[in-house]
């Protein structure tokens, strides 16, 4: 049984991966590099980058930064891998110049950070032969890539880029257009990724015709769902100086019922003049020495940048070129290179300049049973939970993350640096090892900011997993998971035969706050909760809503009930309109449950085809004092990385005047039959002890129970392990 849509339909799993694309796009601090950031000397900075080019470093700009240029050998790397740079001028007026990407790992920031520290040789030069008249080339092959990140494609395959340019929907067009500088006349190529989202039995289901300049270059047909390149010839002299556009038509007549391709991007190819002007120019070539025609006016070699780029992850800065009378002139070897060539505003600026934390994380004195890994922006607001849990005894370490990505990514925001800090604490920090995990900040799946009407920004970033229904979705719970667990890459699952139950190194929660007031409603809520009041009745009473659209999610409801030994649970159908559900579950909020959990169809932001709980109805709870945990089984209701719509879940959280003390809630759809272990397993762990004894018990051990006792490890089942989230403390003291 589906439970991750609001209807049921009898369509394969292709159609309802479709679908669910379509529900999820409708459902769907740094410093200015100017300012100063310190008066003190640091041993290293970082470099933010945010698109690929030949970079320049003033030392004014790194001594603003409270680097010293001057100080003697240096490095620069990224990832950890030495990277080529070059050191011009003299004294005051040095600079570091450097040839910079951009980050294109699929699911973070485009922003690449590129090291640079004291302490290590300079890299040589590479001597170019001399440039001889007769062998110039004035020439060279230029590609102009063409994109946009508009919309999120959450089905992408791995290793793909999961943002695109626009959707058509057969029968449509689309232009695209931009800018070549210096065509010469001779054939060259065009090329354009797109991504199939439909699939029909009609073989093949989808055609584009491509023409530029209004003249048909020709066109493509191929079948099925995925990723597709198109390439073709593009005829001389077509090409114009100045505006060009490209056109796309889907004429939709395959005689599929729907061909729908999504638009990547468009890469040119052609043979341009070679002018270095106020853009970067970048070429390829197999000639014995190239003239590039220089901006008018004085100019010395030091104003001027050429570096070879034929591998662009190891450049290298040439030498022993001529500068002269407008021009360049630099020796090759006649073989295919690529070259970059830069002046003046051709030569780009990073992003921002920024300080190194420690490169070794230290070891936390005595160890820790909590770690929270937070923002600054929280650290004031987060002080009283914090001291909370000192006060109960647990051993709290509290981390910047910057700090950590600083240790163990080489200062590049990476979900495998808070995996990395883990596993470092529970083998170098003092026994015994972490019990907790609180990511304290919210996530999103557009750190790069592409979306205009974004929201929700990526403050501490969560790990996608590709699931079987919904793509790319959230797994906090992978941080708690072994390496032994996942393939070579860190993040597909091995399959059954080859792994034991899953069982969660320690338990992790995240307060998914947006700004320092969020962030303080939540950890006044936490601390409001576990304080309690005279009147603790109500925490042993559970309301268990469920869907009526098939038979099966009542059942489920009642197994939870009757595994939750202990509590007063009633479980309740939702009949006709659901505006009785509706009301009994804003009451349960009102006078108070210790679990409201709900089973059946929803989405990121409601309950059921009938709406009997929405994001809307949040503000209007009031149930300060009477707290519940909420649990879900049900579908995207814990979808927290949404960049412009909060999920449920994340409304229950943050809400200041009520809500819910903490969520369990899936970020994913899955079905039922998946979620039932650990719905079943969960029910178990919340129980009442049977034997007397203390009924207390921290969520997130409950919730590693639950994970733990699962013993079924079909795809499905740790699909769903994976992808139910905490929203909360998983410290959370439940006092029953």
């Amino acid at each position: 049984m589906w439970v991750g849509a609001v209807w049921r339909a009898p369509w394969p799993a292709s159609v309802w991966a479709s679908i669910l694309i379509l529900l999820f796009a409708a459902a769907c601090q740094g410093r200015d590099a100017a300012t100063p950031l310190s008066s003190a000397t640091v041993s290293a900075v970082k470099l933010i980058v945010g698109e690929d080019g030949l970079y320049t470093v003033s030392g004014d700009a790194l001594r603003s930064a409270g680097f010293d240029p001057a100080a003697g050998a240096l490095s620069l790397s990224v990832d950890g891998r030495p990277v080529p740079w070059e050191h011009v001028g003299k004294g005051e007026q040095t600079a570091l110049r450097f040839y910079g990407q951009a980050n294109r790992r699929p699911g973070q920031s485009y922003r690449n950070v590129y090291w640079l520290e004291a302490g290590h040789d300079i890299p040589a030069l590479r001597q170019s032969p001399p440039p001889e008249d007769g062998d110039l080339s004035d020439s060279g092959w230029a590609t102009i890539h063409i994109e946009e990140q508009n919309r999120y494609l959450p089905n992408a395959e791995p290793g793909e880029d999961r943002w695109f340019w626009t959707s058509l929907f057969a029968p449509a067009e689309f232009a695209i257009r931009f800018d070549a500088a210096d065509p010469l006349p001779a054939e060259g190529s065009l090329r354009l990724r797109l991504w199939a989202q439909s699939s029909a039995p009609v073989n093949p289901d989808h055609r584009v015709i491509i023409s530029l300049n209004d003249t048909r270059l020709g066109e493509a047909a191929w079948d099925g769902q995925g990723s597709h390149q198109v390439e073709m010839p593009m005829p001389s002299g077509l090409l114009s100086a100045g505006e060009n556009r490209i056109n796309i038509e889907a004429p939709g007549d395959t005689g599929a019922p729907a061909d729908s391709v999504l638009v990547d991007w468009a890469e040119v190819t052609y043979l341009r003049r070679l002018v270095a002007g106020d853009a970067p120019l970048e070429f390829g070539g197999q000639a014995r020495g190239f003239h590039v025609r220089l901006p008018v006016g004085r100019l010395e070699p030091d104003d001027v940048a050429v570096w070879d780029i034929t591998d662009p992850s190891s450049p290298t800065p040439l030498a022993g070129f001529e500068v002269r009378s407008g021009e360049l002139r630099f020796g090759s070897d006649g073989v295919s290179r690529r070259y970059a060539v830069a002046v003046g505003e051709g030569l780009l600026q990073a992003e921002e300049i920024l300080n190194v934390g420690a490169s070794v994380l230290p070891d936390w004195p005595g160890g820790a049973d909590l770690l929270v890994v937070t923002a600054p922006q929280f650290r004031e607001s987060l002080a009283p939970l914090i001291e909370a849990r000192r006060q109960q005894g647990l051993r709290v370490a509290v981390l910047d993350a910057t700090e950590v990505y600083d240790a163990f990514s080489h200062g590049q925001p990476d979900p495998a640096a808070i995996k990395s800090l883990v596993q470092h604490a529970r083998l170098e920090w003092a026994a015994p090892a972490p019990r907790y995990l609180l990511l304290a900040g919210d996530a999103s799946y557009d750190p790069s900011g592409y979306l205009d009407d974004a929201t929700e920004a990526d403050i501490l970033p969560t790990q996608y997993i590709n699931t079987k229904y919904t793509g790319w979705t959230a797994s906090d719970v992978w941080y708690a998971l072994p390496a032994e667990a996942f393939e070579d890459d860190g993040i597909s699952l091995k399959t059954r035969s080859e792994i034991a139950p899953l069982e969660p190194m320690l338990a992790v929660g995240r307060l998914p706050a947006q700004t320092p007031d969020q962030m303080e409603a939540m950890v006044a809520k936490i601390l409001a909760y576990e304080k309690g009041g005279l009147d603790t009745k109500w925490l042993l009473k559970a309301l268990l809503p469920a869907d009526n659209d098939a038979p099966e999610f009542l059942r489920e409801a009642e197994a939870f009930a009757i595994g939750l030994t202990g509590y007063d649970a009633t479980v309740a159908l939702v009949e006709g309109d659901g505006s009785a559900s509706r009301l009994a579950i804003l009451d349960a909020f009102d006078s108070g449950v210790g679990v409201l959990g709900y089973t059946g169809h929803g989405s990121v932001t409601l309950w059921a085809q009938e709406a009997i709980l929405t994001v809307d109805d949040v503000p209007e709870l009031d149930n300060a004092g009477r707290l519940p945990i909420v649990f879900t089984v049900t579908c995207l209701s814990g979808f927290f990385p949404h960049p412009t719509t909060p999920s449920l879940g994340e409304a229950l959280v943050r809400h200041s005047e009520g809500g819910a003390a903490a969520a369990l809630v899936p970020s994913g759809a899955a079905l039922l039959e998946d979620q039932r272990p650990l719905s079943r397993a969960l029910a178990d762990a919340l129980a009442l002890p049977s034997g007397g004894g203390s009924a207390d018990i921290r969520l997130g051990d409950a919730v590693v129970q639950a994970q733990s006792s699962i013993a079924d490890q079909s795809e499905g089942v740790r699909e769903v392990l994976l992808t139910f989230n905490l929203l909360g403390d998983p410290a959370l003291v439940l006092t029953r």
